[in-house]
């Protein structure tokens, strides 16, 4: 009985279990092809913790995850067609409820005169709980992603761009070089429209953010900014090809002087910024109406600081910075005043000259007060008071 026994341990190993300190730490059986254990070692057997009895003769299925006793029953049908060992990793299911990852070597062997598989198995240990943590937390980042409500992508470049190149070059090559999405989530999938069907991590980079001067202006921010950027405006299309207006938060990752992924959240601003532009059409529109009056006028924002100047005042006052020094010193007094007043410049000559000037708070961009100043010098000017001398 102890040759037999010999025998069959000499079956069980391979050449690699020769050295004693590597055999201890290995777990090793071997499977029937009817998924019955043949033999243990006796290390498999106290990690799996049978104590009681004989491992040989019990269900393999009892010590194998289900996906694992799978991948066994598998290997063993393929046996057959092939003496080449493979690897792939299995789960041992301890009696005490716990879990073991590992990786196993399986070879195809005759044990006892039938066909059998040989497992040699490695504990992952820190290694195995390492990864599943790892696992554990893609699988979280990526629950996170899909119920998310801010978009959220990445482009991974397939060919990194060398970011030591001139800024021109490297704005060239993140739209050349090959690239594609990865991991965008179905918010952002509804910002651009697509259907359903259709998987936004699957799509053509360039499809969705194409190349144009916008958007060069929008990466050579990125680069201006080390890569780490917010509220950066890019121009996109949605999946119908209407052009739209994105907000991104972008952050890029460089090794050894590469870009390899760029990566981000967005938020569509298109109607804020059509809106902002019908803002700033009107408000070309009534600059453009100033530059029709004959008299001078002077637009100011909120804060007192001018946003526009008519033709007829840059013609009759542009050159004189005194001129408009004293006049904005002058409104600020006034700040609440409507209505024609007076407004007395004391100019280089001998006399000073009297305008009447006209204010009026309107409602500008953003419901901001803006205040609108118009001129008119009057016909005949006021002499300058003599200063009094003492008796």
């Amino acid at each position: 009985m102890a040759d037999r026994q010999e025998v069959r341990e000499a079956q069980a190993v391979s050449a690699a279990d020769a050295d004693p300190t590597l055999s201890a730490d290995l777990l090793i059986d071997i499977v029937s092809q009817d998924g019955r254990i043949l033999w243990a070692n006796e290390t498999q057997a106290e990690l799996l913790g049978i104590y009681d009895g004989p491992i040989s003769g019990l269900d393999a299925s009892a010590f194998y995850a289900p996906d694992s006793y799978a991948r066994i029953q598998q290997a063993s049908r393929n046996s057959g067609r092939s003496d080449h060992a493979t690897t792939f990793e299995l789960t041992l299911l301890a009696r005490s409820g716990r879990s073991f990852r590992t990786l196993a070597r399986a070879r195809p062997v005759r044990f006892d005169g039938q066909a059998a598989l040989r497992l040699v198995k490695m504990d992952l240990a820190a290694v195995g709980n390492a990864y599943r943590r790892l696992e554990e937390d893609l699988n979280t980042l990526q629950s996170m992603l899909e119920t998310a409500n801010e978009a959220h992508w990445g482009i991974h470049f397939l060919e990194p761009v060398d970011t030591t190149l001139p800024k021109e070059e490297v704005i060239r090559q993140v739209f050349e070089n090959q690239s594609v999405w990865r991991m965008c989530n179905p918010a952002m999938a509804r910002i651009y429209q697509l259907p359903e069907t259709v998987d936004f991590n699957e799509q053509d980079v360039r499809l969705y953010w194409p190349r144009s001067a916008a958007n060069e202006r929008f990466v050579d921010e990125i680069i201006n900014s080390g890569y780490a950027i917010n509220d950066a405006l890019s121009v996109d299309r949605r999946h119908d090809g209407t052009l739209q207006y994105i907000l991104n938060d972008v952050r890029g990752e460089i090794v050894d002087g590469y870009l390899k992924r760029l990566w981000g959240n967005c938020r569509d601003v298109t109607e804020k910024h059509n809106a902002d532009d019908e803002a700033a059409n009107a408000l070309k529109l009534t600059m453009r109406a100033f530059d029709g009056l004959p008299d001078p006028v002077l637009v100011l924002d909120g804060d007192g600081k001018v946003l526009s100047r008519n033709k007829a005042y840059a013609a009759a006052y542009a050159a004189s910075r005194t001129f408009e020094t004293q006049l904005l010193a002058f409104i600020r007094t006034r700040k609440k005043f409507e209505g024609w007043t007076v407004f007395n410049h004391a100019g280089g000559t001998s006399q000073s000259i009297l305008l009447d000037l006209h204010l009026r708070r309107i409602s500008g961009l953003n419901d901001e007060a803006w205040t609108v100043a118009m001129l008119r010098e009057r016909q005949k000017p006021a002499p300058r008071q003599k200063k009094r001398t003492g008796t």
